[in-house]
């Protein structure tokens, strides 16, 4: 996220003056609704999906990486759903 300061004054015709501040944010981090890993309690071996549901408060496009154990998991065809065998 980053962030803007704003200021200035506002003066009036008899030359009265008010200063203002103010700080613009310019983008907003994005938040994650779940974490969803299906199933959670399974044998070893195992494979399992795990879906992250997350929105963009701006609206922009998101991008998701998942690491199990530090692994990097399998992408699939959906952006936010992975596979893993453990």
């Amino acid at each position: 996220m980053a962030t803007l300061q704003v200021t200035g004054t506002v003066t009036d015709a008899g030359g009265l003056r008010t200063p203002f501040t103010g700080t613009i944010v310019t983008q907003s981090a994005p938040v994650i609704t779940s974490v969803v890993v299906s199933p959670q309690s399974a044998p070893t071996g195992t494979l399992r999906t795990i879906t992250i549901n997350a929105t963009d408060v701006d609206g922009g496009p998101l991008t998701y990486t998942c690491f199990v154990e530090g692994v990097a998991a399998t992408a699939t065809a959906q952006p936010n759903v992975f596979t893993f065998v453990a």
